[in-house]
């Protein structure tokens, strides 16, 4: 590394990232599409953090189990016999063929590619004609663990077997009430994934900003340039791995009619006017919840390549609707139905707005831009994206504060 530069990025673009907010450049728009950018990226940020994967009810049962490619790694998820549930390397010990595809209910994982046989925990319980083999050890072949961790109902994998644990990332989050919404007991009906042609990153700035929504989400939620009066940014609220944008006032729900069909959490009126509203929660690198009035909405991202990314989108209910819904009441498919519906409208102007970002981000001649104070949160991430992959000596394990001290600034 030339003494005048820090892979993948200037000096100068660094340093004029890292001034204070309305003062500082945005990234370069290689940043967004380069290969360098993506490569360090992925070994520090998404090799090293907390990755939701899925939900709990998405394997009720002991033998329950889905598949995952987080990046380059294929990862198991599954419920074991005690009920546990457990993550491992989707990629036998013999010979590194993946054990399994998709999702399904078994008893045991075997391979396809010579029989090899793991219980549901991971452990190797048969591996044909290895008797003669010398010195082989059946409990030393198990399937690799992967870090797995619970947290209000979703199910996270890290890689990196030293970072620190996510209930530590998130433990400040009944500061502004989460746990008043009852996230974790709600069960997920509707769920979308799509691949989109643009870099995690502008996905991620775009949901932590409300200036775009006056524009971008004008016909399906009403919004005006007056409304972005009301937003309030808390860029000081943690020093942990989260932000939030709360706009005060009556919340939301995703009803066209725009009034609630089902049960709301009685704590969340019980919740001080500074944190009674609508809050947007983001936990990074790519996760997101939207707790509304009767209804959880909730975004995982993981980058695909420099230019492309995969988005998952949940709409999880109160657990007596989801049940309802899951047992066929007509009435409450309906309703919950309207719900996704009118989800898919503001999801797709999101998504739209995204990969035109990405068009103009490739042009030769693109440069930085600036930021304005809607967009605080945007900076402050680009900050922590910036110390974590591009630094000279990127800080793993979920160390976010150097970003933070950089987030000192504001003020």
């Amino acid at each position: 590394m030339s003494e005048n530069t820090v892979a993948p990025i200037s000096r100068k673009d660094l340093a004029a990232l890292q001034r204070p907010v309305l003062e500082a450049y945005t990234l370069p728009p290689d940043c967004y599409h380069s290969q360098a950018a993506y490569d360090a990226e992925v070994k520090h940020i998404f090799m090293k953090e907390w990755n939701c994967v899925g939900r709990v009810e998405d394997i009720p049962n002991p033998g329950d189990y889905f598949t995952k490619d987080v990046i380059t790694e294929p990862v198991i998820v599954a419920r074991d016999g005690d009920g546990e549930i457990r993550a491992m390397l989707n990629v036998c010990r013999h010979r590194g063929c993946k054990v399994v595809e998709n999702a399904g209910t078994v008893k045991n994982f075997k391979c396809p590619y010579h029989g090899w046989l793991y219980a549901l925990n991971g452990e190797l319980r048969g591996a044909p004609e290895f008797k003669e083999t010398v010195g082989f050890d059946k409990s030393t072949f198990g399937l690799k663990p992967v870090r797995c961790e619970i947290w209000e109902g979703f199910i996270f994998v890290n890689l990196d077997s030293e970072a620190t644990s996510l209930a530590s990332r998130f433990s400040e989050v009944s500061k502004f009430g989460f746990d008043a919404y009852e996230v974790g007991t709600h069960i997920n009906i509707h769920r979308w994934r799509f691949e989109l042609k643009c870099n995690w990153k502008t996905y991620v700035e775009n949901y932590i900003e409300a200036y775009h929504v006056p524009w971008v989400h004008a016909e399906t939620l009403g919004a005006t340039a007056a409304s972005l009066k009301k937003v309030v940014y808390h860029p000081d609220i943690t020093e942990q791995q989260w932000d939030l944008i709360l706009t005060p006032g009556p919340s939301m729900t995703l009803h066209p009619s725009h009034v609630p069909q089902f049960r709301q959490a009685e704590k969340v009126k019980q919740l001080p006017d500074r944190y009674r509203g609508l809050p947007v929660w983001a936990g990074y690198p790519g996760f997101a919840v939207i707790p509304m009035l009767d209804c959880t909405l909730w975004h995982s991202i993981l980058p695909l390549g420099p230019d492309t990314m995969e988005i998952v989108v949940g709409i999880a209910f109160p657990p007596e609707t989801g049940k309802a819904y899951l047992e066929g009441d007509e009435k409450v498919r309906e309703l919950c139905d309207a719900y996704a519906r009118n989800q898919e409208k503001i999801m797709g102007e999101d998504n739209d707005i995204c990969e035109r970002q990405q068009l103009g981000l490739k042009a030769q001649k693109a440069a930085p831009g600036r930021f304005c104070k809607h967009e605080i949160l945007a900076w402050k991430f680009d900050n922590w994206v910036a110390k974590m992959a591009y630094d000279d000596q990127p800080q793993g394990g979920g160390a976010v504060q150097p970003a933070r001290a950089a987030a000192q600034n504001i003020r």
